[in-house]
């Protein structure tokens, strides 16, 4: 009871003219009352902003979500994968291309640098270039021995490392 006696009249000291006076100006004032009315124009832009502005907020909120459960279950973080294959499968990278000539060249620099059994990986360039991509590929298909350039095709369309396809 002291307690609530004491708030109030601390209330009183910190309000200049006193608490009443500050509840009629700040709540009571009718000064600009009528001065503004909502239209079918406010309500057209302000629910749309408040729809959105909820969806992200709660988009938000599910990262804080994600967040606390990946610190949460950080520990029961796996390393290693449950098995390993005894006999690694033949596998196919294919490289689409069209008018990269620029790219090309990292590109095969970077698969050919792949960590797997030469005799098991396919690399199949698969390039319809209008330019000279075509003429690049071959060269860098011929300078890392990765095969043949099949006939009948416009450019390098499958070269393997351990043979294609066709082999």
């Amino acid at each position: 009871m002291t307690d609530l006696i004491l708030t109030t009249r601390l209330a009183a000291l910190a309000a200049p003219k006193g608490i009443v006076p500050y509840i009629r100006q700040h709540f009571l004032d009718t000064t600009f009352r009528g001065l503004y009315h909502a239209n079918a124009f406010d309500v057209a832009l302000l629910v749309p902003y408040f729809i959105v502005l909820i969806l992200l907020a709660g988009y938000g909120a599910h990262r804080y979500v994600l967040v606390y459960l990946y610190y949460k279950h950080q520990k029961n973080r796996t390393t290693e994968p449950p098995a390993r294959f005894e006999d690694l499968p033949r596998i196919t990278v294919q490289l689409p291309i069209f008018n990269e000539q620029y790219v090309i060249d990292r590109l095969l620099e970077a698969v050919c640098k792949l960590d797997y059994p030469r005799e098991k990986l396919d690399i199949q360039v698969l390039d319809d270039s209008t330019d000279e991509t075509v003429d690049v590929a071959r060269g860098l298909v011929e300078r890392y021995g990765l095969g043949k350039d099949r006939a009948g095709w416009q450019g390098i369309a499958c070269g393997s490392v351990g043979g294609g396809p066709d082999s």
